[in-house]
Parts: C-alpha cells; structure tokens; sequence
C-alpha cells in the first residue's frame, strides 16, 4: 500500500569481506550481520560564493564537492561452529584488526602438563593462536618446537592423551586495510536501499557483561550507492540482496557467560563487573587531494589497544597482585571468554596490559576499582588476539 511509513524493523544488513571477495557489485557471498544499529552520514564539503553581490543571500556552488562517508554500527557477538566457512561477522572484526580471520583445524594431544602441551603430530603453530576443548578457549603462549607449545593457562580439565583440541576462527591485527561492503535493505521494495563500498573500521570496541556480547564499529567508506538516484553511473547495477542467507544463523552470545583471567601466573577472576576492549586505528582517509571528490584511499596510522575494567575488589592475592603491578607499571596478561558452549564461544586475548593505578568507587556496598584506559603493548601486532569457536 502507497503513503505508508517505513517499518526500522524492516531491514536486514548484510556484509562481506572485500579482501575475500573483491567484486563490489556482487553480495551473492554476503552474509546477514547480526547489526542492531546502524548509522550512515555522508558529510559534504559545501561550497559558498563569498563575492560581493550586494545582497545577503548564501549561494552555494552547484555540481560535485568533495564528501567524506562514515558510518556507526553496532552488533552482536558470535561464535564459530567450524568448517571452511567464516563467522557472519568476521568482515567486521577483520576491518577492526586490518588482517584477515583465519580458521583453524583440530590436533590430536600426545601428552599436557598444566599448560605445555604436546601434540601427536606437527602442526602450523602460531602466537596468539585460539585453542577450545569442551567449553574453553585457551590461546598458544609461547611455542617450544612443532608439536610442543604453552598456553596462556591450562584447560580446567586436564587434556588426556588423544583428547581433540578444536580450532578457531583466529584474528590477530594486521598492517593492511581490509575494507568491507555493506548492503542495507528495506521492506517494501519502494524503500530507500542503500550499498556502502570500501567501508573499513577506524574504532572498534568490545563490550563485555551487557545482555549480549556487543561489537561496534565506527569508520570511513568510499562510497555510497542507492537504487533511485543513479549515483553509480549507467554502468552501475545495484546488488541483489542474497536469497539463502539466513538472519537466524548467527547466535548472539549472552554477555553475562564466561571466564576471565588476569595476572601472572593467570588467575581465575570472579569479581569483574564491566569490561570494554578499544583498538584506534587512526585510520586518515585521502579527501584533500587536487581533483578528487571521494575518498581515494586510507592510510593507516599508529594503533592504540586499551581496556576498561570494574573489579570487586577482594582480600586475596590476586587483588593485592594486580595492585602491586599496576603501581609499579608493569605489564599483566588479560584473557576474556565469553560463552560457555562450542559453537557460541568468543575470547580475547592479550599479552601485555599496563594498568593504571585503580580508582576507588565506594558508591556501592562493596568497594569497586575501576581501570580506565590500560594500554595493551605489542611489538610486533600482538597486542590482541581474537578466538571464536
């Protein structure tokens, strides 16, 4: 029916990788993004002429201006459920990490030992690589030779001989620009749809004891197309939305589920509250050169990784510990994971994380320390990794 208002329920959004499939105008690949907002602004460079016409009216110049697109989206976490296809979201988290997701196979344990492991046969080790069995992720801490390695810290049951660690959809951050399509559909037909290219995350952030895991993303695009106005040219089709994706495949993760481990040697941490993991791009877009009207490329700045955490504190020596080590500036492993069954499990990983020394809020019953701002280092781009299963 004509004159009726557009339903914000009537959308679905769907993303794919443009490193993994590089033809824009073709999201037969693409998969429906678990995205409750998203927010699309195109900033015009208007012109206005500033010679004296004796009268006070603004004149704009007509014609091309130079234009800068950023969106805002926000999703869900999910896991990953195996096999040679990748997370629904993995476009975005490997905007976010500018390096590509790569899937992990299964290894066979000879023998464990706490956290050294021993595998039954050769396998392509990496740091930072995810690891499950059961319902954990751990992630590979140090590598000793082709089958023997140490992880962050040990499995709550120990691994017998011939016991399967699973693999992982695995992202570690990268030096490369890894852009993204996103096509926003409407119901009905006669709705505005809208086709973002070259979209890539400046700022993500990971959002830890909501309702749900929440992954958000804010960045740059190089264009924008719709299906009324023609913007793309004659030659320009815009896509087809996929017919078999499905927006009940991909699970969202409870917020309030998990483990989380801090400290050296790590520690089992009971008391967190609140956590936000932050990655800074500092991604600058090319807008400013002499004859161009879009955005041309990106050039990826310096990387910044920090947390936020809220702790209950407690008398014990883990509180104490991280204390002692945030005074004295030194650096402490963070590992999060949240769900708690295969298929709906996603863990970060970090290294290295200087914490600043903890404000007191006492506002509540129990006394909080709230972390703001702790740096994760990195030499090599292994600040963070990210582990899904």
């Amino acid at each position: 029916m004509a004159n009726e208002y557009i339903s914000s329920m009537s959308n679905r959004i769907y993303i794919k990788s443009e490193t993994d499939f590089p033809e824009l105008n073709n999201m037969a690949a693409a998969e429906v993004a678990p995205i409750t907002s998203f927010a699309l602004s195109s900033n015009r460079k208007q012109l206005y002429r500033r010679d004296k016409t004796g009268f006070r009216s603004e004149s704009p110049v007509m014609g091309p201006q130079r234009e800068l697109i950023e969106f805002n989206l926000e999703s869900y976490g999910t896991g990953w459920s195996g096999g040679n296809t990748k997370p629904g979201i993995a476009p975005i988290l490997e905007s976010g990490m500018c390096a590509s997701a790569q899937l992990g196979a299964a290894y066979l344990v000879q023998a464990n030992s706490g956290s050294s492991v021993t595998l039954q046969a050769d396998a392509p080790l990496t740091i930072g690589m995810g690891l499950s069995f059961g319902s954990e992720i751990r992630f590979v801490e140090s590598i000793s030779g082709p089958r023997d390695f140490t992880l962050n810290t040990p499995f709550s049951i120990q691994l017998s001989s011939g016991a399967q660690l699973d693999g992982c959809a695995n992202l570690s951050t990268g030096d490369s620009v890894n852009a993204m399509s996103v096509l926003d559909t409407w119901a009905p037909s006669q709705a505005i749809q809208r086709f973002l290219t070259g979209a890539v995350a400046d700022q993500m952030k990971i959002t830890v004891n909501n309702d749900f895991l929440e992954i958000g993303a804010k960045g740059f695009a190089r264009n924008l197309f719709d299906n009324v106005s023609g913007v793309g040219g004659v030659g320009f089709q815009f896509p087809e939305a996929p017919a078999n994706a499905s927006p009940l495949a991909n699970s969202p993760i409870a917020g309030h589920l998990g483990q989380a481990f801090i400290g050296v040697p790590a520690s089992r941490l009971c008391t967190l509250t609140q956590a936000e993991i932050r990655i800074d791009n500092n991604i600058e877009p090319r807008t400013d050169e002499f004859g161009c009207f879009d955005t041309k490329a990106f050039v990826l700045g310096r990387r910044k990784v920090s947390l936020d955490l809220t702790v209950f504190e407690r008398n014990d020596a883990l509180s104490q510990a991280l204390y002692t080590k945030a005074v004295n500036n030194e650096p402490v492993p963070v590992m999060l994971q949240m769900g708690t069954q295969s298929g709906s499990m996603f863990a970060v990983y970090l290294p290295s994380v200087l914490f600043p020394v903890p404000a007191f809020n006492d506002d509540q019953p129990r006394l909080l320390w709230q972390f703001r701002n702790a740096v994760a280092m990195g030499l090599q781009n292994d600040e963070i990794f990210i582990a899904m299963r």
